[in-house]
């Protein structure tokens, strides 16, 4: 009677606890919860088309290549500054000088009041027409012209006026060349630009600088409806990368450090967690990727089985060879496949270029697999034992007390 006790004592608890499976630990809502309290949905079992690229000695020379966005490729502007010309809203300070007294602008009467036979005029701006306007020389075109420019044309309306007239300009205010600095500096805001023309850097500079660390900065250079993006330390390391700004430039600092994601069978993932690692360089190799993952598990990987995921253009994929007639889209998705058995694989990874948000993922060897199997079956008869021995144990318990 005490045995057929214990039995259903033990039935009883396997019972409540297949019907109260609530009562288990968890993180979250179960697949059937999520599956079975849906109102609407959109399920797919198609794949997600990809290209697969075995890193070899037919594609290292394409992958070795640094991938690097550079001002000077996107804006070959070789002229080494801009001229600084007159737009609307610029306020111009204007002088008028004359050979002799008594002539349009300088009475004899007031020759000797003031060192030279000049007058200064109010300060001009110039008008949504582009134009100033001086006495006796009337509108002056002056938007999109030079200061020179502007001398010269007033120069020539005073001629059959003046005696002699010579007429001396300079920038007041200037509202028209300027450029935006934005983002993640210490100032930012809209800066005129000097008339000795400015670089990057400089204009950087003088928006108080970055706030963050030039290898965890991008810059984003806006120009006539173009937008290229670029690393600060680039910038700083490559002076041919430092270029000239122009007027209406839109500079937008970001902080984003270049990083990749290491997955599947790494020293870094032998607890259990999967890593997002920065580069902290500006270019980073395969092979420096793994040495920053810990390196491949003894235990676990397959060095066979080395993978990078990323999304590649339509024209590289096409140099590399790769048919892509199939796809729909210019931003492809591509898996590169590196085997490591193989005595170069570690020298094609040394030359693999990895880029910013790549994805690095180790394969299990297919041992593993086995001894996940034969764990769980460990596990399973362990906890089967241990059940048996409490329902001995209680069995003992009831025959001692009974």
């Amino acid at each position: 009677m005490l045995k057929r006790f214990s039995t259903l004592m033990v039935a009883t608890a396997f019972a409540a606890l297949l019907q109260g499976c609530m009562l288990i630990p968890g993180t979250g809502p179960s697949s059937e919860a999520v599956n079975g309290n849906a109102s609407a949905g959109l399920r797919s079992t198609t794949a997600l088309p990809y290209a697969l690229v075995d890193v070899s000695a037919d594609t290292i020379g394409f992958l070795s290549q640094p991938n690097l966005v550079t001002f000077t490729g996107a804006f070959p502007d070789k002229r080494p500054k801009p001229n600084q010309v007159v737009g609307v809203g610029d306020v111009l300070n204007i002088s008028i000088f004359e050979a002799a007294p008594g002539g349009l602008f300088t009475p004899g009467t007031a020759a000797g009041a003031r060192p030279g036979n000049f007058v200064d005029l109010p300060a001009q701006a110039v008008d949504q027409k582009g134009s100033i306007y001086v006495p006796y020389a009337g509108e002056i075109p002056a938007a999109a012209r030079t200061i020179p420019e502007i001398q010269q044309a007033v120069v020539a309306r005073l001629r059959n006026r003046a005696i002699e007239p010579q007429v001396v300009i300079s920038l007041n205010q200037q509202h028209s060349s300027v450029v935006s600095v934005l983002g993640d500096v210490t100032t930012p805001g809209v800066l005129a630009l000097n008339s000795v023309g400015e670089r990057l850097l400089a204009m950087i500079a003088r928006a108080g600088g970055a706030k963050f660390e030039a290898i965890e900065s991008y810059v984003t250079l806006q120009r006539d409806g173009k937008r290229v993006r670029v690393l600060l330390s680039r910038v700083v390391h490559d002076p041919r990368e430092n270029i000239f700004v122009r007027p209406n430039d839109v500079i937008f600092l970001t902080r984003e450090s270049p990083s990749f994601t290491a997955l599947g069978a790494l020293n870094q993932n032998v607890f259990g967690f999967n890593s997002e690692i920065p580069f902290d360089v500006e270019t980073l190799t395969l092979a420096q990727a793994m040495g920053k993952a810990g390196g491949l598990n003894d235990n676990q990987s397959d060095p066979s089985e080395l993978y990078v995921y990323r999304y590649e253009d339509r024209s590289f994929l096409q140099k590399l060879g790769v048919d892509t007639t199939r796809f729909t889209f210019d931003r492809i998705p591509t898996i590169y496949h590196i085997n490591l058995r193989d005595p170069s694989g570690m020298l094609l990874a040394a030359g693999f270029q990895m880029r910013s948000k790549d994805v690095m993922y180790v394969a299990n060897a297919k041992v593993v697999d086995y001894y996940k199997f034969l764990l769980l079956i460990n596990n399973t008869t362990a906890t089967v034992s241990n059940t048996a021995n409490a329902v001995t144990n209680v069995n003992t318990a009831v025959k001692t007390r009974w």
